[in-house]
């Protein structure tokens, strides 16, 4: 006689593998590092064109 039931009727257990997981969090904390320091440099680095203590290149005030 032939089997009628398909394979997949038949219930499987598939163990939980956690396998790569300590790598994706060390890359999302890497991003999150890199995103923290590049804020961080951008918010005491970075003056507006509007900044009274901005000076042109070449204007009077300028050290070049």
């Amino acid at each position: 006689m032939h089997d009628t039931s398909s394979p997949s009727s038949v219930p499987r257990h598939v163990p939980f593998k956690q396998e790569g997981w300590g790598i994706a969090l060390f890359i999302v904390l890497l991003a999150v590092a890199t995103a923290s320091t590049a804020a961080y440099i951008h918010h005491r680095t970075y003056h507006p064109p509007t900044d009274v203590r901005f000076q042109a290149a070449g204007s009077a005030g300028s050290r070049e």
